[in-house]
């Protein structure tokens, strides 16, 4: 099993998180609108942003693999200050991981596959993205 944490997401890093995806939703930069939506009042991160803390993971237990593709469902929020830790079990070039916040409320689940850059034959004579 692979363990990535963060010790209190920051809620500085989301307003850059927000500005690279394009993300205007106040709930990721005002307390007071987070709150107002009944988060609390924290800001919430952006999901993609948790699937990234997932991708980390991944990548660090499979030094010279790269993604090859993403299956996530999101299941809860991660607001700031939050503890997260991703992990991850490994079956070959698969990773089933998921994302906690501390103690243990999952709040995204992810299949990640992970190739070593070179394509699977399908048995066709032509290699394919999934498998």
């Amino acid at each position: 099993m692979s363990e990535w944490t963060l010790d209190g997401v920051p809620a500085e890093a989301m307003a850059l998180w927000c500005a690279a995806l394009g993300d205007d939703n106040a709930i990721h930069l005002d307390p007071a609108a987070a709150e107002a939506l009944g988060f609390g009042p924290r800001t919430v991160n952006p999901g993609p942003t948790n699937l990234a803390y997932l991708l980390n993971m991944a990548m660090e237990a499979a030094p010279g693999r790269q993604v090859r593709s993403v299956e996530a469902a999101l299941l809860g929020n991660v607001l700031a200050g939050d503890t997260v830790v991703a992990r991850g079990t490994w079956t070959d070039g698969l990773c089933d991981a998921e994302l906690v916040v501390v103690p243990d409320r999952a709040v995204l689940k992810a299949r990640i596959d992970m190739t070593d850059g070179r394509e699977r034959d399908d048995g066709k004579g032509f290699c394919h993205q999934r498998p």
